[in-house]
């Protein structure tokens, strides 16, 4: 475990150094991330580089989930799960990922959800998904909104090449917390309540910071 995070801190420094030469990488409000405890970063999802910028910009060690295509390959399975990603497959209630994503949680992890639930293919932030809200009630824990800017230009969807010199940038804003009182078979319309306000709150930082 250890040598995985010396691994990761080591990957994350290089990412950093490459990101702000060819990306001109910046990030604002990473003293707002809970110093300690699990904390979930809910983030618009715009490109496959969405995982890196972020991991850059938080000073904590993030885990997130990837498509279950993804780890088919098997050398770059064993590359993204040394940056802590595990599968998920998408489509169907995926019990196991969910329960290792809470667990993670429990035990201080940091873990990556895109609300949206897959890639905006306008640059528009959609509708979130209840998800997030069930992973923040169910662990307790704190889910902080994200904006990441740019990462569409860089590297679109459906496109193999990645744009150099594409200024990019991850924007956190303070933690949010799921408090509910209602028994849990009417939960369904307080997830989505608190599903739409992260989602209003990443647009409001995409406001501040598209100017």
């Amino acid at each position: 475990m250890k040598n995985k995070y010396i691994f990761y801190k080591f990957c994350r420094f290089l990412l950093f150094i490459t990101f702000k030469t060819f990306f001109f990488f910046k990030y604002s409000g990473a003293e707002k991330l809970p110093k300690t405890g699990g904390c979930i970063i809910a983030s618009n999802h715009l490109s496959y580089l969405d995982p890196i910028v972020l991991s850059i910009a938080s000073p904590r060690v993030l885990s997130f989930m990837s498509k279950q295509e993804l780890f088919k390959n098997p050398v770059f399975s064993k590359l993204i799960r040394s940056l802590n990603a595990f599968p998920l497959e998408r489509g169907i209630a995926d019990l196991k990922s969910i329960r290792f994503a809470i667990n993670k949680l429990k035990n201080e992890g940091t873990l990556i959800i895109f609300p949206e639930g897959t890639r905006s293919m306008s640059g528009r932030i959609n509708e979130g998904q209840a998800g997030v809200s069930m992973l923040a009630a169910k662990s307790k824990m704190p889910v902080v909104p994200t904006f990441i800017k740019g990462t569409d230009i860089a590297l679109s969807a459906g496109s193999k090449k990645v744009k150099f010199f594409v200024p990019l940038s991850v924007h956190f804003s303070k933690p949010m917390y799921f408090n509910s009182d209602l028994p849990r078979d009417k939960l369904k319309e307080e997830y989505q309540k608190f599903s739409n306000d992260i989602i209003e709150e990443i647009q409001n930082l995409k406001t501040i910071n598209s100017a």
